[in-house]
């Protein structure tokens, strides 16, 4: 398992480094500690797992920051300041911060604990969101090969009526000469449309396999597949 990536935002030196410590005694981390905004770096941020932000920076607010985080990152945010007000930790949470955490000892040593839950829990909304997009492609594509072997069945059926009926009238009149060559003629054409029909059936499932997205666009679907069939029929011509 990879090294968790911590990066901490905080400009007191001193708590910086007891944050690293109390972190590295429990946790397998890698942590980059920032001081202030002017160094805080897209990339810095793109590769932290869960980061730790001191709510009052020399050069920028708690609330600034995070919202700079947020445009680039979904990592989960604890906010750690010395300001121990409620309205300020239902603010930043509300902003998009994961968890609020006053500075204390006794806090501090909770600390790994905390980085450990959010990160959990973070990886966990993710899953079940990859689980839940997952599905929706899954629905998507059934609904999608229902309309198109309703299509396709439409077309397999005209011709194994026309076939039927043909050949009804031949053995009613197995003599006429004339209508079974017809029949023949219709046979082996009907009998082509209906192999380009599950050709086309296997090309669509096949590019089902492959596509990344969970949207089809199923009317463009059905528009291409039946304008191939008109296509091939018509070249038999």
């Amino acid at each position: 398992m990879p090294k968790l990536r911590i990066l901490i935002i905080e400009d007191d030196e001193d708590h910086a480094f007891l944050e690293e410590d109390i972190l590295n005694d429990e946790l397998d981390c890698e942590i980059t500690i920032i001081p202030d905004r002017a160094t805080i770096s897209v990339e810095k941020i793109k590769n932290a797992d869960v980061i730790l932000l001191d709510y009052n920076l020399p050069d920028a607010t708690g609330e600034e920051i995070l919202s700079e985080i947020r445009k680039e990152s979904e990592a989960p945010v604890i906010i750690i300041t010395g300001d121990e007000h409620l309205d300020t930790a239902v603010k930043t949470l509300k902003q998009g911060a994961t968890d609020f955490l006053v500075k204390s000892p006794q806090n501090i040593a909770l600390l790994p604990t905390i980085v450990n839950r959010v990160y959990d829990e973070h990886q966990n909304r993710n899953l079940l969101e990859k689980q839940k997009k997952e599905k929706e492609m899954l629905t998507t594509k059934i609904e999608t090969l229902r309309q198109v072997l309703t299509t396709l069945a439409h077309y397999i059926n005209n011709s194994t009526t026309t076939i039927f009926g043909y050949a009804q009238l031949c053995l009613q009149e197995p003599e006429d000469s004339r209508r079974c060559e017809k029949l023949s003629k219709i046979s082996v054409k009907e009998t082509k449309k209906i192999t380009f029909v599950l050709q086309e059936l296997e090309n669509f499932v096949n590019s089902m396999e492959i596509r990344t997205t969970n949207y089809v666009n199923i009317p463009d679907a059905m528009f291409a597949i039946e304008e191939s069939i008109k296509k091939k029929m018509e070249d038999l011509t």
